[in-house]
């Protein structure tokens, strides 16, 4: 037996093989066509396989930018600043350019990688906002405004990405946090 460190095998998950699998084949095309049984056959998986965890590709789209969020929007209102939420959310973005760059020109409607993704943060932060505060019912200007200004910060985010991010990220995270409703700025600062 070897002294010192031991090295542990991590095994990835199904979820972590079908995603790395997308953004392989991203690499070389529009994830817009890029099929299950692509995503599937390039892994060595099956469809039903991918079905069994994922009801589309968009889901896993989100997924993976979700995974890379959610210990962040976890963190929420304990050792997180909403700021700091802000500024991490564009930031991920960052450390992959080709293939959310991807994802985001190349979906469009509801089901898209940037519903989705919007969507989960949304879920996260009224859960969030719920068990801080120790509310049974948000109320409902409460819902809306953080819907609205959810969807406002996600365009803004994804066009800020698109363009090529041209205003810094710390400036641009401070007008990101500026322009919160004055009514949710208790519930998330």
């Amino acid at each position: 037996m070897r002294k010192g460190r031991v090295e542990m095998i991590v095994q990835k998950t199904t979820k972590e093989i079908l995603a790395e699998s997308i953004q392989e084949l991203a690499t070389k095309k529009s994830v817009e066509k890029i099929t299950i049984k692509e995503i599937t056959q390039n892994c060595g998986m099956t469809s039903t396989t991918f079905y069994n965890h994922f009801s589309d590709k968009y889901e896993l789209l989100a997924w993976i930018y979700n995974v890379s969020m959610e210990p962040f929007l976890g963190r929420l209102g304990t050792d997180m600043s909403w700021r700091d939420c802000v500024r991490q959310s564009s930031f991920v973005l960052t450390e992959n350019k080709p293939f959310y760059r991807n994802a985001l020109q190349n979906t469009a409607g509801q089901v898209s990688f940037r519903y989705a993704t919007n969507n989960f943060a949304i879920d996260l932060i009224l859960e969030r906002i719920r068990r801080n505060f120790g509310l049974i019912e948000i109320p409902s200007e409460i819902c809306f405004y953080v819907v609205f200004y959810m969807r406002a910060i996600s365009e803004s985010i994804n066009d800020w990405f698109l363009d090529g991010m041209k205003i810094p990220i710390d400036e641009f995270t401070d007008l990101l946090v500026q322009g919160m409703p004055a009514s949710l700025a208790p519930y998330l600062k």
